[in-house]
């Protein structure tokens, strides 16, 4: 039997034990899962959680444009009702989750609160205090803002100038002029290129968690190896076989994966092009395979290796450009094989870094595969 025959039939005897195991089967179908998952829960009106708003009678315009900001597409789903009663009785129901009544006189609130620091321009009802409630107060602020800071431009100019003001509506149109819709948030490649404005912001982190994850399957076969050493399963195959059998293990655990991250990516919307992301992502498992190797072998011990894996993983999800690019602990953060593969996924320059990793890995992986199976006895 020549060497490529005898690969390949390992390959499909080691992917077919991988595959009866219900927990991996059931990983691989949740990965394009999540990728739907996110870009619906991205595109759906009414995504995290219901406000209702409530105009107090007479409406001001200052209220109108108010409860027109908060009515804006987003994860937070405002729906205007007739009368503070009824929205409490839909709080109270849980069909909402907060209610808001914007007072009529908002525009003397700004002005008291630009004089005196304190002002009653919105009454708040809600259920028990949680993290999407912090947030959707901070859309409520965000929409009060523009009028409340044109209410603290004109005191400071009364206050400074000690001048007769021009008329409110032209100073009004002078400050506004100034505004700006530009994003607050901008995406941006390394290379300073902006990427799709109608990109999802839900979706933006969904490559590195899936990086990780395919890590992450490299990692869990790392459990097998020590079993299959531990039984002496590959026992009988050549030395030199034998020492390559678990980077075997990891590429056979990863590439089924590394197939289901690829159509997530296409089914999410983040996939630049099809040929050019299954490339990369086939270019990435040989150093996620060997980092992981490299991990088991300086671990001799199987519950050692076990405990360490959720510890590796947090610190990949916390230094990895993954959520947020920190830019913690360099040094550590360029040896994980995630922050090679985000960066080749936005440069060219950057996938010759992702091959030259690989080839870094290769003699400190084969020294510590040879060292660890010299320990044990050839």
């Amino acid at each position: 039997m020549t060497k490529g025959k005898c690969f390949f039939r390992w390959y499909v005897l080691l992917t077919k034990r991988l595959l009866r195991r219900p927990a991996y089967l059931a990983v691989l179908f949740l990965i394009p899962l999540f990728a739907l998952s996110l870009r619906f829960f991205s595109q759906s009106g009414d995504v995290a959680l219901s406000v209702a708003l409530v105009l107090e009678e007479p409406v001001s315009p200052s209220a109108e444009a108010a409860a027109m900001r908060l009515e804006e597409r987003s994860l937070i789903n405002a729906v205007r009702m007739d009368n503070a009663e009824h929205a409490r009785e839909e709080l109270k129901a849980g069909r909402v989750e907060a209610v808001w009544l914007l007072h009529s006189e908002l525009e003397e609130q700004y002005v008291r609160f630009a004089r005196r620091g304190r002002a009653k321009a919105v009454t708040v009802w809600q259920r028990e205090e949680n993290v999407l409630l912090s947030l959707a107060r901070e859309k409520l602020f965000a929409a009060l803002y523009p009028e409340l800071s044109f209410a603290l431009f004109e005191d400071y100019l009364d206050k400074e100038l000690k001048a007769p003001l021009p008329e409110s509506d032209e100073l009004r149109r002078y400050y506004f002029s100034g505004t700006t819709d530009e994003r607050i948030l901008r995406f941006e490649t390394p290379e300073g290129k902006e990427l799709d404005k109608d990109q999802p912001v839900l979706t933006a982190p969904l490559r590195g968690v899936l990086a990780v994850l395919l890590t992450l399957c490299g990692m869990a076969s790392g459990l097998y190896c020590y079993a299959d050493e531990r039984e002496g399963r590959f026992v009988w195959l050549s030395v030199r076989a034998r020492r390559y059998m678990p980077l075997l293990s990891h590429l056979t655990a990863m590439l089924p994966a590394a197939l289901m991250v690829w159509a997530a990516l296409l089914l999410s919307g983040t996939a630049r092009n099809a040929p050019g992301e299954l490339l990369l992502l086939l270019g990435y498992l040989p150093s996620a395979a060997l980092f992981c190797e490299l991990l088991r072998c300086l671990c001799p011990r199987e519950e050692h290796y076990g405990a360490l894996i959720p510890i590796w993983i947090a610190a990949m999800l916390l230094l990895c450009p993954v959520f947020l690019d920190l830019r913690l602990l360099m040094p550590l953060r360029e040896l994980l094989p995630p922050t090679r593969y985000l960066a080749a996924v936005w440069s060219g320059a950057q996938r010759w870094k992702l091959l030259w990793y690989t080839a870094a890995l290769l003699p400190p992986t084969a020294l510590a595969m040879w060292l660890r199976q010299t320990k044990r006895g050839r």
